[in-house]
């Protein structure tokens, strides 16, 4: 089994593509899933047809979606294709209609039968399968599927597209196939074969909460009443009143099943709405529930919650929640359990519209996990999961399933596990409404809050509020405290260089001095009325409000308790604990105020800092500067104002232009050009901005100089860049494709943070292997040494342009120029010397004297976007 992921670009680059991976239906059967959030109904189909002309034998699966799911990342508007070949196992599909000619949808029944007809075979192992919003059927559907054609493995779910609302449903999505397209129909693709191997899994990170209800009246997708009493009035009065007002809050607090109490349904809450109004009343199915109770109002309106699906009465419920240490501890049984899978040639992933819209970092934190895999798939509604080896339907759920026919092993990134920052963004709404409610609740507001309700928001601060691995509030309760209660007075207390202990002491004396820390920090902070929190692993904050304690008093304390953990016997390990002491704490600026006590303990190599949280505010000059840069980025990137500028470099011997440099600029729609240095920092920060510049810089350099066969560009390259897997993916695609890869030089930046020279040299290598040029940028600025440098194997070496500027000043750093120029006589390894910042004859003529191979600067030519 062969398994390869790719966006789709172009009919003639799908072309190539297909030519290069060599497909052949002769060797087996041809799986080619497309998940496309950028296509018409039309223009999928058109595109599947293309590739059945390309491909004919292949059996081909289409969904609509709002964002899909490549190589580990989420992606939006984007195509993305994915090609498995078979060895020895089959491939079945079929796309087979949801809902009979007279309207009325299919029985689960007899779309099992359809199923089963159509694509199960005997030794069938997964079954990937996309239904529509139309289809309400899809809960009772999934759960018969475990009957009609037991111990075959579901994933998958309802196709969607970028119309999609948080708070409404909308019956936007498709399926298709080279044949046609359905907004009414169910497609499937069928793995089947005696060696192939599958399992399945997924994660929530749901929690359920308080007692069962029984639902005991419905209408379709809409839940009328539990336990007899109002639904929607009930859910209200369990939430809050805010409700009314955001309703959006339904997607913090779904119910589970409770009988499969680690899924979650989603409703979804409306405040004065008929049935009529819910559903259309001249669809044959809906005309048949109302003709079985022709008694009911359904031109009253109130307030009404729906599921995605048709709900039972009978069904029990219970109320729940998601939050991020649930998330990241079934993430984490998730990926063991597919880290494990011996034959994972293959794996298919598939992640809710609510997870990746509310929880974004969570979508983008747990598929990271996989960032080195092919797994490959999409956004969905509602999700197909397979939940101890029996098939259900589920909402805000990662799925992932791994297959193979023969062993093999992928390249996971558990690392990811280490990094569970960005997961306490996600909670910021919970934290939110549990702060409104607090405060409601504290001052006595005359406002419907139901017994219930108290007692839920009980239940979520015990979860969320606490440490799991120590009887002690975590970071949440210290945010809530310095919100609510006016601690605003904390200190972080953090022990230096714990990761080293492993490597001398044994775990037993490693977790008795761990204990012996925690439990002086409580100690001290109950004697002396102080509050204490277990942040992560050894790192502690002691807080209170400095109403009640005055600095002076605080400090004090705190350098009693940093001497008398300092005090150690030979029954524990010695420790080294930081104390950073923060006045004047909010929400807002704690964080940043901890980093910067950090970074100044380190520079000044002191243990012991105090602080005024609010110094390390950026003024509202640099804020405005910095959310208008943002501006000016997403506007360069929406609207095409990436703009390559370029630079002449001179060969020194034949005194011509011999390559350029490509340099970015940004236009503002006022047409003002913007250089790096006012925007790099700021893309930098925000992550997806820069890799957003960085691929249109590469891509419009491609495509200026791609059938130019006389002259050369260089394009800079930093670590991020090269850590990107689609950045790299399309360097490395161009390069193959490209007549003359020998013009294209990639400029690596030696004065950024390269952390992996393991991988700096396999993308060496690469570049090399496939005929391109590696030049080493800013020399002498960074880190690097002549020994790393010449393990880079680089075909240009360019000194950094601070030293040749000042070469004729300063002499130690004509000394440096000398050196590199004389070391480069000396190395066995070709390689040529470029002097960038060359202003003006003097430093020319220096530079010349020293043999230096090229120079680049305003003396010979300056940037422009012509070459």
């Amino acid at each position: 089994m062969f398994t390869w992921n790719f966006r789709y670009a172009s009919k003639a680059r799908l072309a190539d593509t297909f030519q290069q991976l060599k497909l052949d239906p002769k060797n087996g059967d041809i799986l080619i899933r497309i998940h496309t959030a950028i296509h018409l109904e039309d223009e999928a189909v058109e595109l599947a047809r293309y590739i059945s002309q390309l491909i004919p034998e292949a059996h081909i699966f289409g969904t609509s979606t709002s964002a899909t799911i490549c190589w580990g990342k989420l992606i939006q508007n984007q195509c993305i294709i994915s090609v498995t070949q078979m060895s020895k196992g089959t491939v079945r599909t079929a796309m087979l209609p949801t809902f009979e000619e007279n309207g009325l949808p299919v029985t689960s029944d007899k779309l099992c039968k359809s199923v089963k007809d159509a694509v199960i075979t005997d030794d069938t192992k997964l079954m990937l399968t996309f239904l529509t919003r139309k289809y309400l059927g899809v809960y009772n559907f999934v759960e018969k599927s475990n009957t009609f054609f037991p111990g075959v493995q579901m994933i998958g779910g309802l196709a969607n597209t970028s119309e999609v609302s948080l708070k409404k449903f909308l019956d936007s999505g498709f399926v298709f196939n080279e044949k046609g397209w359905s907004n009414r129909a169910i497609i499937v693709a069928a793995i089947s074969g005696k060696e192939v191997e599958s399992f399945s899994s997924y994660a929530t990170g749901v929690q359920a909460l308080g007692e069962e209800r029984e639902i005991t009246d419905t209408f379709c997708s809409c839940i009328l009443s539990l336990d007899g009493k109002d639904a929607a009035k009930e859910y209200r009065l369990g939430i809050g009143d805010e409700l009314t007002d955001r309703p959006e809050l339904t997607n913090l607090f779904p119910y589970v099943y409770s009988d499969v109490s680690d899924i979650p349904i989603f409703v979804r809450f409306s405040e004065n709405q008929s049935l009529n109004d819910l559903f259309d009343k001249n669809e044959p199915v809906i005309k048949k529930f109302q003709s079985l109770r022709p008694e009911r109002d359904y031109d009253e309106k109130r307030e009404r919650i729906c599921a995605n699906h048709n709900v039972a009465v009978g069904k029990k419920l219970r109320r729940a929640f998601i939050y991020d240490r649930k998330v990241i501890a079934d993430n984490r049984s998730l990926f063991r359990r597919i880290e494990n899978f011996e034959k994972a040639e293959t794996l298919f992933g598939y992640s809710c519209i609510a997870r990746s819209m509310i929880y974004s970092n969570c979508v983008k934190w747990e598929l990271s996990a996989y960032e080195n895999s092919n797994i490959c798939g999409c956004i969905t509604e509602g999700e197909i999961a397979n939940v101890s080896g029996r098939n259900t339907f589920a909402n805000c759920s990662f799925v992932v399933s791994v297959i193979g026919e023969a062993p093999a092993t992928q390249e996971y990134n558990s690392y990811a596990f280490s990094h569970t920052d960005s997961l306490v963004a996600d909670n910021r709404k919970l934290l939110n409404y549990l702060y409104d409610i607090e405060n409601k609740l504290n001052a006595n507001e005359a406002f419907s809050a139901a017994d219930s309700l108290k007692a839920f928001v009980q239940d979520c601060e015990l979860k969320l509020l606490y440490s799991d691995t120590e009887e002690l509030p975590n970071a949440a309760a210290l945010s809530m405290d310095i919100k609510l209660n006016g601690f605003d007075r904390i200190c972080i207390i953090n022990v230096f260089e714990t990761y080293a202990m492993s490597t001398v002491f044994p775990k037993a004396i490693i977790d008795l001095t761990y204990k012996n820390y925690i439990t002086k920090c409580m100690s001290f902070a109950k004697q002396k009325g102080y509050k204490v929190y277990h942040i992560k692993d050894w790192n502690i904050a002691i807080g209170a409000p400095s109403y009640m304690y005055a600095l002076s008093e605080f400090v004090s304390d705190m350098e009693i308790l940093q001497r008398d953990l300092f005090e150690t016997s030979e029954d524990y390990i010695a420790i080294v604990p930081l104390f950073s002491v923060l006045d004047g704490c909010t929400v807002e600026n704690i964080e940043q105020a901890v980093h910067s006590a950090r970074i100044t303990m380190s520079s000044k190599n002191i243990q012991f800092c105090v602080r005024n949280a609010n110094s390390d505010i950026p003024d509202e000059e640099s804020i405005r500067e910095r959310y208008h840069m943002v501006n000016v980025i997403n506007y360069a990137i929406n609207h095409d104002k990436v703009i390559p500028y370029f630079q002449g470099i001179h060969d020194n011997t034949t005194n011509t232009i011999h390559h350029y440099e490509s340099l970015m600029r940004l236009e503002d729609e006022n047409g003002k050009i913007y250089y790096p240095a006012s925007f790099l920092g700021v893309a930098r920060s925000y992550g997806l901005l820069y890799d957003s510049l960085s691929m249109r810089m590469i891509s419009k350099v491609f495509e200026r100089f791609k059938d130019i066969t006389d002259k050369s560009v260089s394009i800079n390259i930093g670590m991020r860049d090269i850590k990107n897997r689609e950045i790299v993916e399309y360097i490395y695609d161009f390069l193959a494709t490209v007549k003359h890869p020998e013009n294209f030089v990639f400029e690596i930046l030696e004065n950024e943070d390269i952390d992996d020279y393991d991988m700096l040299v396999a993308f060496v290598d690469k570049i090399h292997d496939l005929g391109g040029q590696i030049s080493i940028d800013d020399f002498g600025s960074g880190f690097s040494s002549l020994k790393h440098i010449a393990s880079i194997h680089s075909d240009y070496l360019k000194i950094d342009g601070s030293i040749v500027r000042n070469c004729i000043q300063d002499e130690q750093c004509a000394n440096l120029i000398a050196l590199i120029a004389g070391w480069k006589k000396l190395s066995t390894h070709k390689m040529r010397i470029i002097a960038e910042f060359v202003e003006n004859q003097e430093i020319q003529d220096l530079l010349m004297s020293y043999g230096i191979d090229y120079s680049q600067g305003y003396l010979f030519s300056k940037p422009c976007p012509e070459i």
